[in-house]
C-alpha cells in the first residue's frame, strides 16, 4: 500500500502492516498515530471505538492495537487525518489532573454556582 506523510508530503511503498515505530523516510515522522487511522474521527477528533485508551496528541505515535492505516488518510479525507481550517489548530483536551480535595472541589463548586446564601 502507498503511503504518504501529512507532515511533508513523501509517499513511499511498504507492504503488510504499520508497526508501532514506522516514521516517514523523508522527515522521521511517526505513522502509527490517530491522524493516519482509519478509524479516527477528524471532524470531531475523537477515536469511535469502545475500550481504546484515550491519546492526548493525536499527531504522536500510539501503541493503539486497534490501529488500522486507512487509505487515503489525511485532511479532507473523511478517512482520518486532522480536520483542515481552524480547528486544525485547536491542541488537544487536557488530560484529567487528578483527584482533588474535599476543599478544592466545594471552592470549585461555589465558583460555578455562588455558595447557596442568597
Amino acid at each position: 500500500m502507498k503511503r504518504r506523510c501529512l507532515k511533508c508530503g513523501a509517499e513511499w511503498e511498504i507492504k503488510g502492516p504499520v508497526t508501532f515505530r514506522e516514521e516517514c523516510p523523508e522527515c522521521a515522522a511517526f505513522v502509527h498515530t490517530c491522524v493516519y487511522c482509519r478509524h479516527f474521527d477528524s471532524r470531531n477528533r475523537i477515536c469511535p471505538l469502545p475500550n481504546t485508551e484515550a491519546v492526548r496528541d493525536w499527531s504522536e505515535m500510539n501503541f493503539c492495537e486497534e490501529f488500522e492505516y486507512g487509505p487515503g488518510a489525511g485532511p479532507g479525507s473523511g478517512k482520518g487525518g486532522p480536520p483542515a481550517g481552524p480547528a486544525a489548530r485547536r491542541p488537544a483536551p487536557k488530560q484529567a489532573e487528578g483527584p482533588i480535595s474535599a476543599e478544592e472541589a466545594r471552592r470549585r463548586f461555589e465558583g460555578l454556582f455562588g455558595d447557596g446564601k442568597t
